[in-house]
């Protein structure tokens, strides 16, 4: 679609991908989180899971999609990394964290402590340094860390269901459902989900006009409009492979997961 404007800050992280110079490290005046009270006591040995918030859905298994916002704190507290506030909100520049579950994408600790995640559940993870960075550290994390952070899974996109888009009604519409071939007008707002916004024919004040089934737009967002009534809103997510993939396009990072809402405004002109 046309108009995504917006200039992508892509998020590298320190913890999780082992770039020990990446931005998101933050300086000797980091704010401090008081750590899970498992983190006592004394140095770690195996990873420790606690579900703080309930999740709904299919829980996660090897091989699935996982779009993550986390805040990872040392011991004493010091925030080392992350993309998200002590409140569980994405930060300010920082966009959702995407990796596949079980592909060695991450830190052992986060393939064993996130295994069954489900979409919209918390979790506070408490790594030992053996399932992190070990006797070397990593950039701010310092030779034998045991890591300790709180993680909130936004989404879970199953392996085999990577072109399966959800669809939410939000306001019914009337007449006879678009299809295939149809001409149709448009107004959608565009978000990653972590809510930042990267697109808006309604912020432009000029709707959005294409042909169902032409190829005009990404494959998930066809087939979210697909069988709308004019005057219906729906909110439609499409997972990166119904989306733009691994390619960053207009402002949208690799593998994000996309959050539109849609009105629908004419069908062939009526």
């Amino acid at each position: 679609m046309k108009g995504l404007a917006f200039i992508y800050v892509g998020i590298v992280a320190v913890a999780i991908l082992g770039c020990g110079n990446s931005s998101t490290a933050t300086n000797d005046s980091a704010p401090k989180d008081k750590p899970p009270v498992t983190a006592q006591g004394g140095s770690l040995d195996k990873v420790l899971t606690d579900v703080v918030q309930a999740g709904k859905g299919t829980a996660a298994k090897t091989g699935d999609m996982l779009t993550l916002l986390y805040r990872g704190v040392l011991k004493d507290g010091t925030v080392f990394d992350g993309n998200m506030d002590a409140n569980g909100k994405a930060l300010p520049g920082k966009d959702p964290l995407p990796m596949t579950l079980g592909a060695g994408m991450v830190i052992p600790g986060w393939d064993i402590g996130l295994k069954d995640v489900k979409t919209g559940e918390v979790r506070k993870l408490s790594i030992p340094a053996s399932f992190a960075y070990g006797e070397k550290g990593q950039g701010k994390v310092p030779p034998n860390a045991d890591l300790f952070f709180t993680v909130k899974c936004l989404y879970v996109v199953s392996a085999d269901e990577r072109m399966t888009i959800d669809i939410e009604t939000e306001k019914e519409g009337k007449g006879q459902p678009c299809k295939k071939g149809d001409r149709v007008k448009i107004h959608y707002v565009g978000k990653l989900l972590s809510g930042r916004q990267f697109d808006s024919s309604r912020d432009r004040k000029t709707a959005y006009e294409f042909t169902l089934g032409a190829g005009d737009v990404v494959p998930g967002f066809d087939k979210g409009v697909s069988g709308m009534k004019k005057g219906e809103i729906r909110k439609v997510i499409i997972p990166p492979q119904a989306a733009y993939g691994a390619d960053p396009s207009n402002g949208i990072p690799p593998n994000s997961v996309l959050e539109f809402e849609i009105e629908l405004l004419t069908i062939n002109g009526k």
